[in-house]
């Protein structure tokens, strides 16, 4: 088995804290999966033994679109695949700080490709791949699967356009889709934390509220196709950061166009956001995350 350590900030600081994978025998760092940046990196963690090809979970991290990284401990609730048969790999992606969107959509389906052109190389298996992600990772992996066929929400000046983008399914963790209804959301309880920056400002680069229109195509509920994969939304009853409803507006969209049984959904009584409540990385969890993906991946 597998095991590695948290690497703890100085105390008083504003960093947090990232996993150290020193003690991790198999694993490939910092590879560039395109050029326009230096945050286009991307980790590889292999199981202790076996030649692969290994089915693979991509984890995209959340952050509020302008915060996070790849190895911060957010990705405690997908690197215990490595003892569980998985290659487990985590993407940086350019922050609203430094890129609007799209360009980081096109980051995350970029690396997808990266990975599958290279898949011998790094022993994975091309057509078992599935995404997951928290909070805002949670909406890079969902609006990645929901335009996985549609050209015009990929970036193929950013190496391999021959390739494929699509995985076989998803896991969503407290994921934000719709930013119109988050913005009515937040204020039924009174607003967005006053402490923190509008994200969705420096996402977008203007205020939901001016441009509507646009934020059509950001939303991944209007780009789910019958062609959509399974997922498994978790979220909990008490976020006050993303409240569930995303969550029931998601679940209700895929099973309208999918049909029953394509979305799975669990709402967590009692959970706040990850980052915040711990007890998202829970191996009881952790467990239901691997189960949903075995069905489907092994």
């Amino acid at each position: 088995m597998e095991t590695w350590t948290i690497n703890m900030p100085p105390p008083g600081t504003m960093e947090v804290p990232t996993i150290d994978f020193s003690p991790i025998k198999r694993k490939f760092l910092d590879i560039s999966y395109a050029t326009q940046s230096p945050s286009q990196k991307l980790d590889i963690l292999l199981p202790p033994e076996g030649e692969g090809p290994f089915p693979t979970l991509i984890f995209i991290h959340g952050g509020a679109f302008i915060f996070g990284s790849k190895r911060d401990t957010q990705f405690l609730q997908a690197i215990d695949g490595i003892n569980r048969g998985y290659a487990v790999v985590t993407v940086e992606y350019r922050l609203g700080m430094e890129a609007k969107y799209p360009a980081p959509l096109f980051d995350v389906k970029a690396a997808i490709r990266f990975l599958r052109a290279n898949a011998s190389r790094y022993m994975l298996d091309e057509s078992r791949f599935a995404s997951c992600g928290d909070s805002a990772g949670g909406y890079y992996a969902v609006m990645a699967a929901a335009t996985q066929n549609n050209p015009a929400f990929e970036d193929f000046s950013m190496g391999n356009p021959g390739v494929s983008s699509a995985v076989k399914a998803v896991v969503s963790w407290f994921g934000v889709f719709d930013m119109i209804v988050q913005e009515e959301e937040l204020a039924k309880i009174g607003g967005p934390d006053p402490n923190l920056p509008d994200f969705r400002k420096i996402w977008l680069g203007a205020s939901v509220k001016d441009i509507e229109g646009l934020v059509y195509f950001t939303n991944p509920l209007n780009f789910i196709t019958k062609d959509f994969p399974p997922i498994l939304i978790q979220h909990g009853s008490g976020d006050t950061t993303v409240p569930c409803r995303q969550a029931f507006l998601l679940e209700e969209t895929v099973r309208r166009v999918c049909g029953e049984g394509r979305a799975e959904l669990e709402i967590m009584e009692g959970y706040g956001h990850g980052g915040l409540d711990l007890r998202w990385n829970e191996p009881q969890n952790i467990d239901k995350t691997f189960a949903f993906l075995d069905r489907h991946l092994k």
